[in-house]
């Protein structure tokens, strides 16, 4: 049910007002940004409104615990900057991502009035962004959104299901990385490098490239035999003999190597003992 003050129903009862939508949008860092669609910034709350090219589909609300959506659309010119880079750029390094987004409608006697007060029109979080050169597509999820998870939440597998370093793995990975150079190069996802290092140590890990043209250049390691790295996919440029990199270790979540590579059963959260399913006749 919406809310409004005695006031703004006295204005709502006139048929003589003017109306503008009032976006606040608060990123995961804690920052604010707020925006209005009217022709110019408004104040309300104690707080300014920016005027913005901002605009958005219809509000899609129903009964229940379906996720209701909308879209915001922000066109940025190329003055329009937030932290100092411009709108896309900010969007694309996932300044939105996760956002909560308020949508207020402000109901006024006159321009820049916004004494009567506001209606909420929704209230939800960015789910996904799809920018472009001149504007950013903000897809925002009513709260429910976030009922959307697997049940159970840890599956049972024989493998291991944390990630290799991640919080439940618990593991620090840079205690588990070596510095290599590569010495002989086969083909764009083969090459040899430096050091006696065992077969398959590296298998389902990742290198870091940290010289020459693929510097900072991060890819997974299929395998590791005889001193070389097979990748998942090519560096975006050639590499070079004497190019140097960091190989971290891989998992394959199993209890063996969780034991033996990493001495980390403790973290080791899989079934390795669930019976394999089975047919019936």
């Amino acid at each position: 049910m919406k809310t409004a003050s005695d006031s703004l129903k006295a204005l709502l009862a006139s048929n003589e007002f003017l109306f503008a939508d009032l976006y606040t949008i608060t990123l995961i860092n804690g920052s604010v940004l707020r925006y209005t669609n009217a022709d110019g910034a408004l104040v309300y709350g104690g707080n300014t409104f920016a005027n913005q090219r901002i605009e958005r589909t219809s509000i899609k609300s129903s009964i229940g615990v379906n996720v209701d959506t909308m879209t915001v659309t922000i066109r940025a010119g190329l003055g329009d900057l937030i932290n100092s880079v411009s709108f896309p750029q900010f969007a694309t390094q996932g300044g939105f991502d996760g956002a909560l987004v308020q949508l207020d409608r402000a109901f006024m006697s006159s321009f820049g009035n916004t004494n009567a007060g506001v209606v909420n029109l929704f209230f939800g979080r960015v789910s996904e962004v799809q920018p472009s050169r001149t504007s950013i597509d903000l897809t925002v999820s009513s709260m429910t959104e976030l009922l959307n998870i697997s049940m159970p939440r840890n599956l049972v597998s024989p493998g291991c299901i944390h990630n290799l370093y991640d919080s439940g793995c618990g593991l620090d990975q840079e205690s588990f990385a070596l510095s290599r150079s590569v010495t002989a190069i086969s083909s764009p996802t083969e090459f040899a490098i430096s050091g006696s290092d065992a077969d398959g140590l590296f298998d389902a890990g990742k290198i870091i490239v940290t010289s020459g043209l693929n510097d900072g250049v991060v890819r997974s390691v299929k395998t590791f035999s005889s001193s070389t790295l097979s990748l998942a996919q090519p560096l975006p440029f050639e590499l070079a003999v004497g190019d140097t990199l960091k190989a971290y270790f891989g998992c394959d979540k199993s209890k063996a190597t969780c034991s033996a590579k990493f001495n980390n059963i403790i973290h080791f959260r899989g079934f390795p003992f669930v019976p394999v399913p089975t047919a019936s006749m």
